[in-house]
């Protein structure tokens, strides 16, 4: 039961001052005070001691604490407790990237209570509001000494993002006169002005009060005239009806109220000027109201947005032979499970690094990685690396060109690297205290520190980074909030992305401990040595990529029938990524443990034993993706087209583009694919109808314009760049592609929202940039249907090729038989699928492995030779994709 009593505590350049106040009374005063004299240049460690002293001279009188509420001087980040204080002529420097709230629960044993930070300008505001019981809706707070603090509160609320206040939320950066407020209303610009008028310097703003002389008249007059300009147009326009004036200044207000009210004379409403007497009394006072605000409001958020199921943390049974959504490897290699060993795998060492990908719940991590430190009675620091983040808004100035603007859908490739987002001379501030047990940097980019020590590595799958981006529960790189999803996916594909995997290769050889995180609060874990060793086992076996599942607006219901493990309530299954690299992992087996990673650590491994000849070409880049899209009882694709190379290079920074085959596995017989023009297609009429349905709404004949094609099992649908294309409904496709996959230029959408009522993006001048209008009237036929031919027969089996387009920079050839066929890669990968028949078993280098109905398989360029068994009675089809030789 929460009893309203709550520690609030100032922290100062000079002293920590404490009290206890009662925050369910407004107007009563701190009580229990003490004051710990500090310097402010000692060692973090010092630097706590004293703030827990200054705590437990409290606690021990008063047991009944609901919170504690701490006022910590800036840059620091308060919703974490981590200090990020830097550049303030070395005050606290030493603590900078400490995460101070865990350390002072740690050192007073207070962990069941809630610790809140907040800046002096908020716990003033909230402080004032309190003691002094103000009633104004509309309220100003400013403290004017070695800064120029300020905080805005409606109806007694403190507000940080509203339309008629400051971007920040605060008036310390906006610009006046040739600089910003702070250095107009501070203590620095009264000693500086004094010295300029008189010619002799003043060692205090009270000096200079106190002197009432012509020259200290003046400067009072001026700063009073002055901060009177600077908060008219926005008292103005924040419509404000009182203005509370703290902090050492204020204690001369006498001297420049006069000014400071004639330069407000021309507000268009009459306003009320307060000053506090007591403006420490209303920082302690604040802290601890908003402590208690932060206690009684501690609700779980939604952390993941999906209606399916996270990764299981230990091997389940599967039922033969079905799809089975949660494909594993098994190495033989020992994975680990859960945080205790985690900790007492690094509970001897002295410095640790954890790094991870962006998306990771790093609070969530090390608060579950701490509380098992602390069982075996270690003393741990945490510094959070993100303090050594550059500003937001430089990084999104220096991003800005890649994300072209609110474009929903495109942006370009960031060619940069994760260093850009670093402050360089901040990552050498983090200096780990000698005084704690284990000392652990931590977060997205911990490893630019430059320290050495045990270096750890948490993943993340991306499919996960889209279900908490979804929630609202993360942020992208170097952000501090949410933005729209498009935005955000949009920001993680062209910038986040690919920054962070530069990162992981570099860090792959020397990761010490790989972590999945996925699951947040279960981990399971890997060696390093035996993750690397396991990825060499898989880089000469057949292997298969966990596939993931999205519903949408045309989804179908063919796989929900066919893979009986998917959640059958969500709506429907419009994609099945099968592999699609840049997004889907590789799930390692050990001890009937799986640990999940991304599948491009394969290529990190050795790109040569992954892709073969196709390596020199595009490092570490996969090229062909599987995916399958599900229209069955569902809608038709909308019409599109893909980007031409050179547009794709130019605009979205792609090293190539998006060349696409529809391969049917499975369809109705009413079942079509649109493909290609018309014989008669009038470009400029083909742009008009489809402006015409966007901006209008007329629904055009599109049949009139596009080819609708029947649509057969195992036919091949040849979509090269720039071909106008959809899939009807009815059918279940499995589109072999090259790898990019968002490159879709929508034209038309049958005049239909999305899934959530809103529409979707529609590219008409994207689209036709890069159509082609002579593919039309017969050689849609002749070139973008395949036309199967013949390579090789044996007794009960044949090699089919499917011959695709001249822009298609893979094969697609079908194996159909009815025993078992053995396969050369010629030092290509192939992706396979069983697209006929239960099962196959396919073995290689002395391992054998089950593949069912549907399933994608992956057979690395370093397997050489492997042989495919039917295990079903009559003939099975098997499709493998692979790069044309001469396109390597």
């Amino acid at each position: 039961m929460l009893t309203g009593k709550v520690i609030g505590i100032d922290v100062g350049g000079s002293h920590i001052s404490a009290a206890l106040v009662d925050t369910a009374h407004a107007g009563s005063k701190p009580t229990a005070a003490n004051l710990i004299q500090i310097n402010s240049h000692d060692s973090a460690d010092i630097i706590l001691a004293a703030l827990t002293q200054s705590i437990q001279n409290i606690i021990a009188d008063n047991q009944e604490i609901d919170a504690v509420g701490i006022a910590f001087p800036g840059p620091f980040d308060y919703e974490n407790g981590i200090s990020a204080v830097n550049n303030v002529g070395g005050k606290f420097e030493q603590t900078f990237g400490l995460h101070i709230r865990q350390a002072i629960k740690d050192s007073t044993g207070l962990h069941h209570l809630r610790f809140n930070f907040s800046n002096d300008a908020h716990c003033f505001a909230a402080g004032a509001y309190h003691l002094y019981k103000l009633k104004s809706q509309r309220t100003v707070f400013i403290t004017l000494g070695t800064g120029f603090g300020s905080a805005f509160m409606l109806n007694g609320a403190l507000i940080t993002d509203h339309p008629d206040i400051p971007d920040s939320g605060a008036f310390y950066n906006q610009v006046f006169d040739s600089s910003i407020a702070d250095d107009y209303f501070s203590t620095r610009w009264i000693l500086n002005r004094y010295q300029q008028i008189t010619g002799s310097s003043a060692n205090s703003v009270k000096a200079i009060a106190d002197n009432n002389s012509e020259a200290s008249r003046r400067v009072m007059q001026e700063l009073g005239t002055n901060l009177g300009k600077f908060l008219l147009p926005w008292l103005e326009k924040f419509n404000c009806d009182e203005l509370v004036i703290g902090g050492n200044i204020a204690k001369a207000l006498s001297l420049f109220i006069s000014p400071l009210q004639q330069s407000l004379q021309h507000m268009s409403h009459k306003i009320n000027i307060m000053k506090t007497e007591d403006t420490e009394d209303c920082i302690i006072t604040g802290a601890a109201v908003l402590a208690g605000k932060a206690s009684a409001s501690n609700v779980n958020k939604e952390w993941r947005k999906s209606s399916q199921e996270i990764l299981p943390v230990d091997l389940k049974t599967h039922p033969d032979p079905v799809y089975n959504i949660y494909p594993s490897f098994s190495s033989g290699e020992k994975v680990y499970k859960g945080f205790d060993t985690l900790a007492e795998a690094i509970a001897t060492e002295k410095l640790v690094i954890i790094d991870g990908y962006g998306g990771l719940f790093w609070e969530s991590f090390r608060e579950l990685l701490h509380q098992s430190l602390l069982k075996r009675n270690k003393k741990v620091y945490w510094y959070n690396v993100n303090a050594c983040l550059k500003p937001e808004d430089e990084i999104q100035q220096m991003i800005a060109g890649c994300l072209n603007g609110d474009d929903p859908v495109f942006g370009k490739r960031y060619s940069g690297s994760i260093e850009d987002f670093f402050d360089f001379k901040k990552l050498k501030l983090i200096q780990p205290d000698s005084s704690a047990d284990i000392c652990i940097i931590y977060g997205t980019g911990a490893s630019l520190t430059g320290i050495n020590g045990r270096l750890l590595y948490a993943d993340v799958p991306k499919n996960e980074i889209q279900f908490r981006m979804r929630a609202g529960s993360i942020f992208n790189l170097g952000s501090q909030k949410a933005q729209e999803n498009s935005q955000m996916y949009k920001r993680f594909y062209f910038v986040d992305w690919p920054v962070l995997n530069k990162l992981k290769a570099r860090l792959f050889p020397k990761i010490d401990i790989i972590i999945d995180e996925q699951r947040k609060d279960e981990i399971t874990w890997m060696m390093g040595d035996a993750f690397r060793n396991t990825l060499q086992q898989m880089l000469h076996q057949p292997f298969r990529a966990r596939p993931w599942f999205e519903a949408g607006v045309w989804g179908g219901d063919w796989m929900k029938k066919h893979f009986p493990q998917l959640n059958q309530q969500e709506i429907n299954y419009a994609w099945s990524f099968e592999l699609i690299t840049p997004e889907n992992g590789i799930v390692i087996e050990g001890n009937q443990h799986l640990m999940e990673v991304s599948f491009d650590y394969l290529a990190y491994a050795d790109n040569y034993k992954l892709l073969g000849k196709a390596a020199k070409r595009f490092g570490t880049e996969f090229p062909i993706r599987f995916d399958f899209l599900d229209t069955y009882n569902g809608g038709n694709l909308s019409v599109q087209c893909h980007p031409r190379p050179d547009y794709a290079k130019e605009h979205f920074g792609e090293n190539f583009t998006q060349d696409e085959t529809y391969y049917i596995l499975d369809c109705e017989p009413d079942a079509v694919v649109y493909l290609g023009f018309q014989e008669n297609i009038q470009p400029r009429e083909f742009e008009n109808i489809l402006i015409n349905a966007q901006e209008k709404g007329i629904d055009p004949d599109i049949e009139k314009y596009v080819q609708k094609l029947p649509a057969h099992k195992h036919d091949l649908f040849l979509i090269p760049n720039g071909t106008i294309h959809a899939s009807g409904k009815n059918n279940l496709v499995l589109e072999i592609s090259s790898t990019p996959y968002i490159f879709t230029f929508k034209m038309y959408d049958w005049m239909r929202p999305g899934l959530n009522g809103l529409p979707r993006p529609i590219n008409i001048e994207h689209g036709m940039n890069n159509l082609y209008f002579d593919r039309k009237g017969n050689y849609v036929n002749e070139k973008l249907v395949a036309h199967p031919v013949v390579e090789k027969e044996w007794t009960g089996g044949r090699k089919i090729i499917l011959p695709t387009h001249e822009e298609h920079f893979y094969r697609v050839d079908r194996y159909e038989f009815t025993g078992s066929v053995k396969i050369s890669t010629n030092n290509q990968c192939h992706i396979c699928m069983l697209v006929e028949g239960k099962k196959v078993t396919v073995s290689a280098n002395n391992n054998s492995s089950v593949f069912h109905y549907a399933e994608t398989f992956v057979i690395p360029a370093a397997v050489e030779n492997y042989e495919i068994k039917n295990e079903d009675s009559g003939k099975v089809f098997v499709v493998v994709a692979q790069m044309k030789d001469e396109y390597c």
